[in-house]
């Protein structure tokens, strides 16, 4: 933590110390008959101090028949810890010295098992952070500062995508909880189509001053954030800073809001050639006929610059209608979204394919800054989430047949400018498994013929396409199964999740499923969970995927054709809960996968996972 923000810690904390009208710190005693050596004396310490958090140990052992060339002849392995370094043993300690303001910090231990007592790594994860709040007649106002926070303003100036729930729940995610029961999870997912997320889910991590209000006079509310974001946080001395707000009013059950980020850093140590982006968006939600229908919008404009970019402005909107069962017997979504190639914004809800980010010096990387992403080229992707250069109609709907639950996505889109001759995609049956067979990092272009890139828990592939370079189109279809019945008297949960899309090179009402088509690619999984008791789940999972590429896209020199994929995936385990808040979870995959127009691009193998959780 550097000195402005420590300055700014001790400053928030001492002014909302003098809001609430009292002090942490009580006079010493003097004591005239031991000379006044008596030690200070406190008539009021610090209370409520509490501490919690987890204990996650992963193990995973792999046994591969076949695998890449660059892999090496190693066949078997066993890897201790999680793939993205997330610590093993986190602790958050808190304490509240006055009604309305708490002080917390964490500890995080993680041993990569190394042999080396130098790499045991131990700090901070969240860092130290203060939060307070004061609540007055003219509205109730919070301060949280230091640390890292997580926040959200909008889905386009400062959020993360949420999606619509459509996913597996075979692979566990870090942040999954233990349940008092463990089928729980799979019953809330039947029940509510989501699971129970952690703080983190649809904001974005923060660093430095967050100032709220809310509850103010005509049904007003604001946030103001100054600091550092995850993508240009970092120790380079140079400025470097992100600052956005948001001004709300609420009317009823409806609202409107003015919302903005402003990010600018510098690539050179004279703080002359500046980089960043600018957003500004209003955003809207008004419903009608006691919301038998609702109508939501964000519509605003926004700009990249950089030393070689001209910083010219675009518009970007995402609109979406709601129509309640009530009115159209089942619930309808009807989505608009536009995305301009000149808007980028790391942090909001969209993905930028559109521009070649301004890459600063090495000297920066070195000190752990990386303030900007690099570009995911024309990408395949599910429903709901966006991408610059982009725009297109979504349709979704549930539908419920008693004990039986669909939902169905629908999405057509197209690219704003033809920019780009390339299409990234991923393979959502050996997705998690794929992405372990690169530890320590997110490399790109590795594979045996170095088309393949590593993300957070996945990975996608890179395709050329031989064709002119075109706007392209993209269409996709997603089907969601859930239903439930019993065997022995014991409950089963069954979950289908089905995904179709191609791309061409134009914009399409309906799939083009054909060789002129630059990509099919079509995914399924089936996931069933069985009941064996209140303290024991069987779990198992079958996975599919297909994909072809077209006529106009990179062939084998060898076979002269172009991309012919196939993968498949079955697994099974169980979920144990051994004690209160303490869950054991094993996983065994076989795993298969062959491109038939590309020799070496196979593997087959399986392998299998430990997790055990505590929470404490």
């Amino acid at each position: 933590m550097n000195n402005i923000n420590i300055k700014i810690l001790f400053f928030s904390f001492f002014i909302l110390n003098g809001f609430l009208g009292q002090s942490i710190f009580k006079p010493a005693t003097f004591n005239p008959s031991n000379g006044g050596l008596e030690p200070k004396e406190y008539k009021k310490g610090l209370s409520n101090i509490s501490i919690n958090g987890y204990y996650r140990f992963l193990g995973v052992y792999s046994n591969m028949k076949m695998q890449y060339p660059e892999m090496g002849n190693i066949k078997n392995s066993l890897f201790i810890g999680d793939d993205s370094n997330l610590p093993e043993l986190n602790l958050t300690i808190s304490v509240k010295p006055f009604k309305n303001t708490s002080i917390s910090t964490d500890l995080y231990l993680w041993n990569p098992m190394t042999g080396s007592d130098e790499d045991y790594v131990k700090g901070l994860l969240l860092g130290l952070n203060l939060y307070g709040s004061h609540s007055t007649r003219y509205g109730t106002f919070g301060v949280k500062t230091g640390g890292i926070h997580w926040h959200k303003l909008s889905p386009l100036t400062f959020a993360s995508n949420t999606g619509y729930n459509r996913y597996s729940l075979f692979e566990r995610n870090p942040w999954d909880p233990n349940t008092r029961q463990i089928f729980e999870r799979y019953e809330t997912f039947y029940d509510n189509g989501a699971l129970t997320q952690d703080i983190r889910w649809g904001q974005q991590a923060f660093h430095g001053f967050i100032f709220d209000g809310n509850d103010l006079p005509q049904d007003f509310s604001f946030s103001l954030m100054h600091g550092k974001s995850q993508l240009n946080g970092g120790t380079a001395p140079l400025p470097n800073m992100l600052t956005g707000g948001r001004i709300k009013k609420n009317i009823g059950d409806d609202f409107i809001s003015i919302n903005g980020v402003r990010n600018k850093t510098f690539s050179d140590s004279m703080s002359r050639f500046a980089v960043g982006f600018n957003i500004i968006t209003s955003e809207f939600e008004i419903n009608f006929g006691k919301k038998l229908a609702t109508l939501y919008a964000e519509i605003g404009m926004g700009n990249y610059f950089s030393p070689n970019h001209n910083g010219k402005w675009g518009e970007l909107m995402d609109i979406q209608l709601k129509l309640n069962k009530k009115l159209t017997h089942f619930p309808v979504e009807i989505r608009y979204f536009r995305i301009s190639p000149n808007v980028i914004n790391n942090n909001g809800a969209f993905w930028n394919t559109s521009i070649q980010e301004f890459t600063q010096n090495i000297s920066q990387v070195d000190l752990g800054q990386a303030p900007l992403l690099f570009p995911f080229a024309s990408s395949v992707l599910s429903i709901g989430q966006m991408t610059n250069n982009r725009q297109g109609v979504i349709l979704n709907t549930d539908l419920k047949f008693g004990r039986n639950k669909f939902t169905i996505g629908y999405s057509a889109a197209n690219e704003i400018s033809a920019l780009s001759n390339k299409i990234t995609y991923g393979h959502p049956a050996n997705n998690i498994a794929l992405s372990r067979f690169w530890r320590w990092g997110f490399p790109s272009n590795v594979g045996p013929y170095g088309n393949i890139s590593k993300i957070y828990r996945g990975v996608y592939e890179t395709m050329l396409i031989s064709d002119s370079i075109t706007a392209k189109g993209f269409n996709t279809v997603e089907i969601s199964y859930k239903t439930h019945f019993k065997i022995l008297n014991r409950k089963v949960m069954l979950f289908y999740l089905g995904g179709f899309h191609s791309v061409q090179n134009s914009f399409s009402i309906a799939p083009k499923f054909s060789k002129n088509s630059y990509l099919q690619s079509y995914n399924h999984q089936l996931d069933l969970y069985y009941s064996i008791s209140k303290n024991l789940a069987f779990c198992q999972y079958l996975g599919y995927d297909r994909i072809y590429g077209g006529n106009k896209t990179e062939r084998n020199i060898d076979t002269d054709n172009p991309k012919n994929q196939e993968g498949f995936s079955y697994a099974f385990g169980f979920d144990i809960l051994l004690a209160k808040n303490t869950g054991l979870y094993i996983r065994h995959r076989w795993m298969k996968y062959n491109d038939y127009s590309y020799e070496i691009d196979q593997y087959k193998g399986m392998e299998t996972s430990v997790e055990l959780k505590i929470f404490f």
